[in-house]
């Protein structure tokens, strides 16, 4: 039997109302992308049917890794695809929305890897695109120890799953990025005021000094800032432009 690519069709929502909300307060209970992503696995293997273990891909620019994971056989299971450059999460990144292989033993669609998740005890696997933007991409794998696991109930949920799944880690990666430009602007910040007092520069100076050092060190703003930092207690900061008090 071949993997199948599935359309996206208007699904119907097999969830209860209880359910649904159980999900959503669970997938938004700590606005943070790194425990945002293991909720969203840890609820896919609860929530939908035939799911024994569950994974995410994640794609920034050209790289594509395994984020998260609920198991290690499905960590295997992943990196078998990187190795083998197929399978239904890649295709899934690339191109389509869902796949599935309902029988990794009968499967031709993608046969080096699931023949070799057939070896590992993966027989069925169901994949869909999580929606995110660009260039972050993510797909939820779902695999399971049965063959036929994932059923028109199980793709169905799993639809609704993702849907609620991405807007819990688009709300996570917003606020994340915002708590990490914060904390840049205070580290930047602190070392403006760190060359003000040591050189008697002004504000803007004492800019100037750190996007200079910047670039000719060829150095992110944020990680120069933080060695003037982390070295205020020590060494006074050797810095282009700046002549010490």
């Amino acid at each position: 039997m071949l993997g199948v690519i599935h359309p996206l069709l208007q699904t119907r929502c097999p969830m209860q109302d209880d359910q649904l909300t159980q999900i959503v307060e669970q997938l938004n209970a700590e606005p943070e992308e790194s425990y945002t992503l293991q909720r969203v696995v840890d609820q896919a293997v609860a929530n939908i049917p035939g799911c024994d273990m569950c994974s995410v891909f994640v794609r920034r620019g050209n790289t594509v890794e395994t984020a998260t994971t609920t198991d290690p056989v499905a960590s295997k299971i992943d990196d078998l695809q990187f190795e083998l450059d197929e399978g239904p999460c890649l295709t899934v990144l690339e191109h389509h929305e869902i796949a599935s292989v309902p029988d990794t033993l009968a499967d031709e669609l993608w046969p080096r890897w699931s023949t070799a998740a057939h070896t590992d005890g993966v027989r069925s696997s169901l994949s869909v695109r999580l929606a995110t933007d660009s260039p972050f991409f993510a797909c939820l794998n779902m695999y399971s120890h049965r063959e036929h696991a994932f059923d028109e109930d199980s793709v169905d949920q799993a639809v609704i799953y993702a849907r609620l799944a991405s807007v819990a880690l688009l709300q996570a990666r917003e606020i994340s990025g915002l708590r990490s430009a914060l904390t840049n602007r205070l580290i930047i910040g602190a070392a403006q005021g760190i060359l003000m007092e040591r050189y008697g520069l002004s504000l803007d100076r004492s800019f100037e000094v750190l996007r200079r050092h910047s670039n000719e060190r060829n150095t992110k703003l944020r990680d120069i800032a933080q060695g003037i930092v982390d070295g205020a207690p020590q060494q006074p900061a050797k810095v282009p432009g700046a002549t010490e008090a």
